[in-house]
């Protein structure tokens, strides 16, 4: 291994071998040579090169999404730190941990008129858990530190014991500044931000350091919090409706013991989502098409107030749906309960209590009592399983659009790809099929944006053991098709784009006006193909635009082949939005 002559450079790659942190992604940079350079000769690290940063940071959060490690994001100085930040933003919401290092000019360069510089401290504000800089190095470079008018790091005239001194003093503070700062990404699974000052030269290289840090042992146990689950049995047992409404969490996030558990109860209501990656024949998914037609009977009152839950328990991270959203805000519960490590939000304006141990456990000790009202479960069945055969009548005769894209989408993906869906339209519509033989679905929804999509299914998949898919629409792979400029698309990588030429979604949200303006400035109407992105890259590519030839093309495009492969859904926008709204006006027959 290489090790870089500056020793706080040393310190963090030292520490990254103690926290047995190994991947490491890196934009190419001058400043950040001495850490690039050290983390790529050590074969223990896992280093990927992507050169622009917003992609980088997404392909990070897309390792750490699949690894649950943090992941260390290394750029040069100046406004390459500013392109991480929707994807700090993304983990930090998503819960995702991620340790990025940014390398710096010392600080009295800054604000003098040096190049490729900027006030790099604390850049992400609020969407971070933690920012902080490392004190730079008095030993490294003394005399070019001095010939600064307005350096204060050291006193003149100069010591040389004071300044051996001092210089333990900042190794002091910088162990401390790592180690607690991985310690925090690790415990808490969300971004944290160490500025590193380095000044010149940069490509100086020794084979062993010259620091030392902490010998002490690493415990990352988390303590259970002391709860006693008993106190809540009583709670429990005496309500009647009870809902529970899942969130995106990982696959086999509950045991399938407590699984069925929930299923069994009849006063018990499941709510699921595609991103919950949890299934049982007895969960209600599909949300919105079980509520959103509600919105529009006489009666919706008397509906809703019934399918009123009495207690609301949430699993997992953030909901997708707006509908449910919307239904326990206008038809609030009595209490809401978070059950687990996520963090909790009172998403609903009832207020939440945070119940943070595991939720098997918590299942397992209340031991959930059979509830009297077996009219509550039956209740949502009924309207479930009307809605259901109005889907399927609808959908027999609809043409074809973006919601028979992603109907014969739902029964053509083989159970064992891993499935990364884009935000806006593509995730909506996928909540809208049923995907019981899937368990494995991702989509970004800390900040629900439609950037790095692409990165972060090809981030995932590198350390993911099963082919990868991503469903995208065509502003979301435009926008982030960076995502394929790196050498680390697999030849069993597959996209799904579908092309409806603009964002169709603003044309079904209330307030549209079928104008040049929203067409120039909100929908973003245009008429790019993925075919020349595709051919850049290195793709095999079918663009397709009906039915029949999505199935035919469907029928090989996940065979393994010696390229990764992209196939383009060309649909009409207009057509798809009406389609979308007639099929809601559909469900709500009675």
């Amino acid at each position: 291994m290489m090790y870089p002559t500056i020793p706080s450079a040393q310190t963090i790659l030292l520490y990254c071998s103690k926290f047995n942190i190994t991947d490491i992604v890196i934009s190419p940079g001058s400043r950040n040579v001495p850490l690039a350079i050290g983390f790529a000769s050590d074969k223990k690290f896992n280093c990927y090169s992507i050169v622009d940063e917003r992609s980088a940071g997404f392909f990070a959060l897309g390792i750490a999404q699949q690894t649950k490690v943090p992941v260390i994001l290394l750029c040069t100085s100046g406004t390459a730190l500013l392109n991480y930040a929707p994807a700090i933003a993304e983990a930090y919401y998503s819960e995702i941990p991620l340790i990025i290092l940014s390398t710096d000019r010392p600080i009295y360069k800054i604000n003098i008129g040096d190049g490729q510089t900027i006030d790099q401290n604390k850049v992400f504000g609020n969407n971070i858990l933690s920012s902080s800089s490392l004190m730079q190095d008095v030993t490294h470079q003394t005399q070019a530190i001095l010939k600064s008018n307005i350096q204060k790091l050291i006193k003149t005239p100069l010591d040389k014991a004071s300044l051996k001194k001092q210089q333990s003093k900042i190794q002091d503070f910088n162990n401390n500044m790592v180690s607690s700062s991985f310690f925090k990404a690790i415990q808490s699974k969300k971004p944290v931000h160490i500025n590193v000052p380095f000044e010149e030269p940069l490509y100086d290289f020794v084979s062993s350091p010259s620091v030392k840090i902490s010998s002490k042992s690493l415990n990352f146990e988390v303590s259970d919090q002391k709860i006693n689950l008993d106190e809540f049995k009583p709670f429990f047992k005496k309500q009647s409706k009870i809902l529970v409404l899942i969130g995106c969490s990982t696959p086999n996030y509950l045991s399938k013991k407590n699984l069925q558990i929930l299923a069994d109860k009849t006063g018990i209501v499941v709510l699921k989502e595609s991103t919950s990656n949890l299934n049982h024949e007895s969960f209600f998914g599909n949300i919105d098409q079980i509520i959103a037609p509600i919105e529009t009977l006489k009666n919706k009152e008397a509906i809703f107030s019934n399918l009123k839950p009495k207690i609301l328990i949430t699993l997992g991270g953030m909901v997708i749906s707006k509908k449910i959203k919307q239904f326990l805000r206008n038809y609030p519960p009595s209490h809401h309960f978070h059950i687990g490590l996520n963090s909790p939000n009172d998403t609903y304006y009832v207020g939440v209590k945070h119940i943070k141990v595991d939720p098997n456990l918590f299942f397992e000790k209340i031991l959930l009592q059979s509830n009297v009202d077996i009219n509550y479960k039956n209740l949502w069945v009924e309207f479930s399983n009307k809605r259901h055969l109005l889907h399927k009548t609808f959908i027999k005769k609809a043409p074809f659009s973006d919601l028979i894209v992603f109907s014969v989408l739902s029964s053509k993906i083989p159970v064992n790809y891993q499935l990364h869906v884009a935000n806006s339209s593509p995730i909506r519509y996928l909540q809208l099929f049923k995907m019981s033989h899937f368990n494995s679905v991702y989509c970004n929804r800390g900040t629900s944006g439609i950037d790095g999509s692409t990165s972060t299914a090809v981030g995932a998949s590198i350390v993911n053991n099963t082919p990868t898919l991503l469903v995208t629409g065509d502003l979301s792979f435009f926008y982030d098709v960076n995502g394929l400029w790196n050498n680390y698309v697999n030849s069993d990588f597959r996209i799904i784009v579908i092309n409806n030429h603009g964002g169709g979604i603003f044309r079904i949200l209330p307030g549209y006006k079928e104008n040049k303006f929203f067409s120039s400035f909100i929908e973003t109407k245009h008429s790019l193909s993925a075919e020349q992105i595709a051919k850049m890259h290195g793709f095999k590519y079918q663009n397709k635009k009906t039915k029949l030839g999505l199935r035919i093309a469907l029928s090989s495009f996940f065979k393994k082949s010696s390229a990764p492969k992209i196939l383009e859904i060309t649909t009409s926008s207009k057509l798809s939005s009406d389609t979308l709204k007639n099929y809601f006006k559909f469900l709500s027959r009675s």
